[in-house]
């Protein structure tokens, strides 16, 4: 395990600026609009969101930051490594998600995105390996099932709620 100070500083970093975001959001002028949501609504429902989502990821962040503190990493190089992999392969997939997203429309792309997105991570940062054929039939059902719901949930959103029309 590497003791990296980064991690936790960026998401504490999230949790200042979605806090100040949220205070700065609900200063915006309320005015008549179409509807039952205030102008403030959006900002600040996003910024929460960050906020709480920030959160455990910061507890997490600083527990793994402790109990290696006194642990020296040997693994370095394989951990640089795998960083360096994991960043191309998001890199490529975003190429990859930009160049479908029109002739495959918004649903089929995003759900395609969201799935290698998950387990091309897993299988990059070594976790796949670990893992045995039924857990990996598990985490594939699972990850399929994410993909999907968070695809469908924001094709919702933006259709249904926010009335902006996006490619199917």
């Amino acid at each position: 395990m590497e003791r990296d100070i980064g991690k936790p500083l960026f998401n504490l970093f999230l949790m200042i600026t979605s806090a100040i975001a949220f205070v700065v959001a609900s200063g915006i002028p309320d005015f008549e609009i179409v509807g039952d949501l205030s102008p403030a609504f959006f900002p600040q429902l996003l910024s929460g969101l960050i906020f709480l989502l920030a959160l455990p990821c910061l507890v997490k962040d600083v527990n793994e930051w402790r109990m290696a503190a006194g642990a020296r990493s040997q693994s370095a190089g394989v951990s640089r490594k795998r960083s360096i992999a994991q960043w191309l392969f998001i890199i490529l997939l975003l190429i990859g998600y930009i160049v479908s997203f029109e002739p495959l429309g918004y649903i089929a792309s995003t759900a395609l995105f969201t799935f290698v997105c998950v387990v091309g991570l897993a299988f990059v940062s070594g976790v796949w390996a670990s893992l045995s054929a039924i857990e990996r039939g598990k985490s594939l059902i699972a990850t399929l099932v994410f993909a999907l719901l968070l695809t469908l949930g924001i094709f919702y959103v933006f259709t249904e709620l926010f009335n902006i029309p996006l490619p199917t």
